[in-house]
């Protein structure tokens, strides 16, 4: 009986740092980010009024397509649980059309959310499913090719992502993101616009 009870102690003992082994404590993500968000016309031309050669310009707000990165730092706190920092940056050179003259106006437009949150991970050997909640802000700039008055060429607003992905297991170092997806909603200008991301890439762990 008292073999049995010694056993069992050291069983004990031993089982959190067998267990432990399955995840690492910090883990680095980067890959390649594809964003359908709002292209900030209501931002860029201040609400109406902006002007170009003295007369009133209204840009339509629509969305379009970003291409960038996407980088996160994640420290496991736990088996599941882990906080996740997130960076990313998308961009898109457009013409937004200006409703009053229906004139167009070609601008590079880029993106910044910074995020962090919770992050819920499902280990069951080779995939890691994870699902998350991050807040944080959304910066965006743009470069017109003609000059336009009260025209503001960046902004910022709270931001938030509710999303998850896949990992893919590749070695003990290095898993494979075969996708993630994120609503990313946005509130520029006390609006909320609805933006959704996917990304893929490389973590290191």
């Amino acid at each position: 009986m008292t073999r049995i009870f010694l056993l069992l102690i050291v069983a004990l003992m031993f089982a959190p740092a067998a267990f432990a082994q399955d995840y690492s404590h910090f883990e680095f993500y980067v890959g390649y980010a594809h964003e359908r968000a709002n292209n900030g016309a209501d931002s860029f031309d201040n609400n109406g009024r902006a002007t170009f050669n003295g007369r009133p310009v209204d840009l339509r707000s629509r969305r379009v397509d970003y291409n960038g990165f996407e980088t996160e730092f994640n420290q496991n706190i736990t088996h599941n649980i882990g906080i996740v920092a997130s960076f990313s940056g998308t961009y898109h050179t457009t013409n937004f059309v200006d409703n009053n003259s229906g004139r167009t106006f070609r601008a590079r437009v880029q993106r910044y959310d910074l995020l962090a949150g919770p992050r819920f991970n499902l280990r069951t050997g080779r995939l890691t499913p994870f699902a998350h909640a991050l807040f944080g802000v959304s910066y965006m700039r743009a470069r017109f090719n003609d000059a336009l008055a009260n025209c503001p060429s960046s902004d910022t607003a709270f931001a938030m992502a509710f999303g998850g992905g896949l990992d893919v297991r590749a070695n003990d170092r290095i898993d494979v993101r075969a996708i993630q997806v994120d609503y990313v909603p946005t509130f520029f200008n006390g609006r909320r616009q609805d933006n959704i991301r996917a990304s893929a890439g490389i973590k290191i762990k």
